[in-house]
């Protein structure tokens, strides 16, 4: 510092001081902050696939328990059926590994009735497909082709005929068959092969006019049932746990 006599005025002389040197390469800016996942995420996410299959497995165990528990039949309720035909048949196709799960559900059955709407006797039966054919070779029959449950109905394609059907009481083929003049009524354990279901009068004459239900049963499968809706509900309540804990793992690390 100086002091000027005339003037009096006070001077600062500063030390010079070196400009700072930017680093090489220039300024970088600052690092962007990091998006790291929330903890738990996954967990809910997990949570969520198995709550929803729980959900799915309990409402179906529940839903076929309703069906076919302590033997239920589920059946298409009773129909009107008439053609002018000797027989109305119906090609069940070919059956195989049917009975794979017999020690779980029982032997899957098939349920079939027929009731006299006149005062002749109606027949139901099921027989081996060429045992049928062969007895019904020349007689005019109506063979179903496409069969809905809501709203009923049934298409037919009919096959001429000019042979006189002989009564199928008197046929030993077939696997199971009834006829009455009320209600004919078979509960027939499915089997592996070719079979077709063949409603007739009894004494084999043209002009079929019955009522006719068809149900299946799984008879021994209640506790399959029971069995997936607990373990719907068991999975129901892991993925809830789940969702639970990856929800509060979230509020953690929002704290933090």
């Amino acid at each position: 510092m100086t002091i000027d006599d005339n003037t009096r005025e006070f001077t600062t002389i500063h030390p010079a001081v070196d400009a700072p040197t930017p680093p090489v390469g220039g300024y970088l800016p600052p690092p962007a902050p990091r998006n790291t996942p929330k903890r738990g995420t996954a967990a809910m996410v997990v949570g969520a696939v198995i709550l929803g299959s729980g959900f799915l497995t309990a409402v179906s165990g529940g839903a076929l328990l309703g069906l076919f528990g302590d033997g239920q039949v589920l059946s298409s309720g009773q129909h009107p059926i008439t053609t002018s035909s000797s027989a109305v048949v119906t090609d069940l196709g070919h059956i195989d590994g049917i009975n794979g799960l017999d020690f779980v559900t029982g032997a899957p059955t098939l349920h079939l009735t027929a009731e006299s709407v006149r005062e002749s006797a109606v027949f139901v039966g099921v027989g081996p497909t060429a045992d049928v054919e062969r007895y019904l070779d020349g007689v005019e029959t109506a063979t179903v082709t496409d069969f809905n449950l809501s709203p009923f109905h049934i298409d037919t394609v009919r096959t001429e005929g000019t042979v006189v059907a002989e009564p199928p009481t008197e046929q030993d083929f077939w696997t199971a068959s009834s006829s009455s003049s009320d209600v004919a009524s078979i509960a027939w354990q499915i089997e592996d092969g070719n079979y077709e279901i063949v409603i007739m009068n009894a004494d084999g004459s043209a002009g079929v006019l019955t009522a006719a239900e068809i149900g299946a049963s799984l008879p021994s499968s209640t506790g399959l049932w029971i069995f997936v809706l607990i373990l719907g509900v068991l999975f129901m309540a892991g993925g809830g746990t789940l969702l639970a804990v990856g929800a509060r793992r979230d509020r953690t690390a929002q704290v933090a």
